[in-house]
């Protein structure tokens, strides 16, 4: 529907107000995706080939919503009959996860510290009417560390975003979803390039493949890939 002369005069002199306003910086786009776009068209490429296979979808630390929208708009058009399920604190990093990173992995230092207590600023309904204003009715979500989640056992998933960025996060999605994980399924670990503060999500990784005799690749710099064989 087009809108009438006097919407689109009223729309205009909103935005004006608010481009010479305290608040312009709200009205301005600016990326706000923790990946770069050729991340992101990875991510995508990997969305369309888990998709053919049986299964939901699970993103594991989704923050505020800007991923998942993102690749939920692709599957508008990949796959649209598939669920979507977002797990995050809503919150920011468990305290003994940050523990764990101080004092066992060494990451101490004061921008260490600084990168640990990232992501607080954030809230699940603040997530819940992103999906809503963006029409997205496939995502459910779900307030909880990974570690105290229990996922569905008689759902399977066929594609898993891991972005959790710690260790002990990290080791606990690996074990729980990797048994969920359809014949043919990917899952992506993010922040797995060595010495990087977020570094622990590639230890755990590197330990679950050693365990399990499986093994991962790193596409775009960052981004771990493991695939469950058909």
């Amino acid at each position: 529907m087009t809108n009438s002369r006097w919407e689109i005069f009223v729309d205009g002199l909103v935005k004006r107000a608010l481009f010479w306003s305290p608040l312009r910086s709200y009205l301005l786009y600016r990326y706000r995706y923790a990946f770069t776009p050729a991340q992101l068209a990875r991510l995508t490429t990997l969305v369309t080939e888990a998709a053919a296979v049986p299964g939901d979808l699970c993103e594991v630390g989704c923050y505020r919503g800007y991923t998942t929208v993102f690749l939920n708009r692709h599957l508008d058009a990949v796959a649209p009959h598939k669920r979507y399920l977002a797990l995050d604190t809503f919150g920011g990093f468990v305290a003994d996860d940050v523990a764990h990173e101080r004092t066992k992995r060494g990451k101490d230092s004061a921008d260490d510290r600084r990168a640990l207590a990232k992501f607080t600023i954030n809230s699940q309904r603040w997530f819940d009417r992103t999906m809503l204003a963006n029409g997205i009715t496939r995502v459910t979500s779900w307030a909880a560390a990974v570690q105290d989640f229990e996922f569905p056992p008689e759902v399977t998933y066929c594609f898993a975003l891991v972005d959790v960025d710690l260790y002990l996060p990290t080791q606990a999605a690996l074990a729980k979803l990797w048994p969920r994980l359809s014949p043919g399924g990917v899952i992506v670990i993010d922040d797995c390039h060595p010495g990087h503060v977020y570094d622990g999500s590639r230890q755990a990784l590197e330990e679950f493949c050693a365990a399990n005799g499986l093994r991962f690749e790193v596409v775009e710099t960052k981004l771990a890939v493991l695939r469950k064989a058909r």
